[in-house]
């Protein structure tokens, strides 16, 4: 396990994420001014209708980074080769067919189902076409993305979102001063930047990696297996789209898109601070698959349970006073802040928090690849999102009962990968809940208590600066002194003294 090459390889995306946070938060502002709380809900939703049918290739996305991974822990180069042309022809394929099927189904969905202002249904249908060709773009582009995380070359990957990011600011300016419908200019300049950044990062892959071949390959073993591998990951993504994107076209079946307008706001916000965690698994990940192509059981396990609980405490460091201070944050940033998207926020980085703790756990499942059944009971159960919420609100629940819904059914589906996963990696469960679970919960208790106390006897702007301080002071102290073991404590120190 190279510790030194994961954690140079953290850096990078952590620059990388704080840099596209701050554009990111500041964008979203200007955007939510300037197009409006309709047209902003608008833009959400519609996208959402293109989302449900990219779920084959986020299927095919971890196929990809899986393969490709497990491929260069052989060190087989001739094999990581066909694996990328193989990879890349299904893109091609799969780009078609999402075309095909939004062109037709989800046309007729958009303007038959979808609760628009008739006055916008114009501009809607506009925004659709337009991130339908994007969405192409994209999905055929991800053989590229997975080459370059597969090779571990953060740096690039972080050089290139941040010029995306420097982009979608400068849209924002010239969105401002558009004499056009300000919503298809939006959508418009967004394709613009989607053409540029893939033809980048295939310009640089074609150039760095002799393996990137742009040429159709539907032949031999691996394109069997990785359609396989992805034929059962799409069961997870239909039920990952269902209990994100679904939900949001519920909620706007039974009250219409301002309160999409909320929901973008929380999932944007849970983006930003999900990007604490994600950056450091993006960096772990290769090493973890790596670790269990090569062969190497202990190195995987200990990877395991390492990556869970930072994955989780990185998380909660900046969760826990966005939390507590999360209406004060929002005002702060909107100033004109929609119905519900306060509790919304609350709700979605909690459940964010326990996907962070059971990630690393099917991270594995992939690298062990025998994912038929796993697939199919995890999504049986991610899918109860859907009916349960329809009927929640069909009764007449608060708009927020998707989401406490929502937190159960994670809570079950991280029993579930423990109870699974570990047992086919010979990791004991009870070591497992001793060394990751208890001490996570720990940290989880004592900082949260701390902070609550604080809060009770302070107000607004002095609540959020204390609040700020003493949670991170917690979270810092409650970690190093229980959230991590021995081992780990001296090389923090260690660094500590370099």
């Amino acid at each position: 396990m190279n510790n030194k090459r994961i954690v140079k390889n953290t850096l990078f995306l952590y620059i990388r994420m704080f840099l596209l946070m701050g554009i990111s938060l500041y964008t979203s502002r200007l955007v939510l001014n300037t197009l409006g709380f309709e047209d902003y809900g608008i833009y959400n939703i519609v996208g959402g209708v293109i989302v449900l049918f990219g779920f084959i290739s986020s299927a095919l996305t971890g196929a990809t980074r899986r393969f490709l991974n497990f491929s260069l822990g052989k060190q087989n180069e001739l094999e990581t080769r066909n694996t990328f042309s193989v990879c890349f022809s299904i893109h091609v394929l799969i780009a078609i067919l999402i075309f095909i099927l939004s062109e037709t189904i989800g046309l007729w969905f958009l303007n038959t189902y979808l609760n628009i202002p008739e006055n916008r249904l114009y501009a809607a249908n506009w925004v659709y076409q337009l991130s339908i060709v994007s969405t192409c773009i994209g999905i055929i582009g991800i053989p590229f993305d997975s080459t370059i995380v597969a090779y571990e070359k953060m740096s690039i990957y972080a050089y290139i979102s941040i010029i995306e990011g420097f982009l979608k600011l400068l849209i924002v300016f010239l969105l401002i001063a558009s004499p056009f419908d300000k919503l298809i200019y939006y959508a418009s300049l967004i394709l613009v930047i989607s053409i540029l950044i893939s033809g980048v990062k295939w310009f640089y892959c074609i150039k760095e990696f002799p393996i990137c071949q742009i040429k159709l390959n539907f032949e031999g073993k691996a394109f069997k297996e990785i359609l396989s591998f992805s034929g059962w990951s799409l069961f997870g993504q239909i039920a990952y789209i269902g209990s994100t994107t679904g939900l949001n076209m519920i909620i706007n079946i039974f009250f219409g898109v301002i309160l999409n307008a909320a929901m973008g706001i929380a999932q944007q916000v849970n983006s930003a601070v999900y990007n604490f965690v994600s950056n450091f698994q993006v960096a772990f990940n290769p090493q973890l698959v790596q670790s269990y192509s090569s062969g190497d059981m202990e190195a995987h396990r200990r990877l395991i349970s390492r990556s869970s609980r930072l994955s989780y405490y990185l998380l909660f460091i900046i969760a826990l006073p966005i939390l507590v201070n999360t209406n004060f944050i929002l005002q702060i940033w909107l100033t004109d802040v929609p119905d519900k998207t306060t509790i919304f926020t609350q709700l979605i980085i909690i459940f964010s928090l326990i996907e962070a703790i059971g990630a690393p756990l099917w991270m594995s499942m992939q690298a062990i690849g025998r994912i038929k059944i796993y697939q199919i009971i995890i999504s049986s159960i991610n899918i109860l999102n859907l009916p349960f919420a329809y009927l929640s609100l069909k009764y007449q629940s608060s708009a927020e009962s998707i989401f406490y819904i929502k937190i159960v059914l994670g809570i079950i589906m991280y029993i579930f990968r423990i109870l699974y996963v570990l047992p086919k990696i010979q990791y004991s469960i009870v070591k497992y809940i001793r060394g990751v679970l208890f001490p996570s919960l720990s940290v989880t208790i004592i900082s949260g208590l701390g902070v609550y106390i604080v809060s009770l006897y302070t107000v607004e702007l002095y609540k959020f600066i204390f609040t700020t301080i003493t949670s991170i002071l917690f979270c810092v102290l409650a970690i190093y002194f229980i959230g991590i073991n021995k081992e780990e404590r001296n090389t923090i120190f260690n660094i500590l003294m370099k």
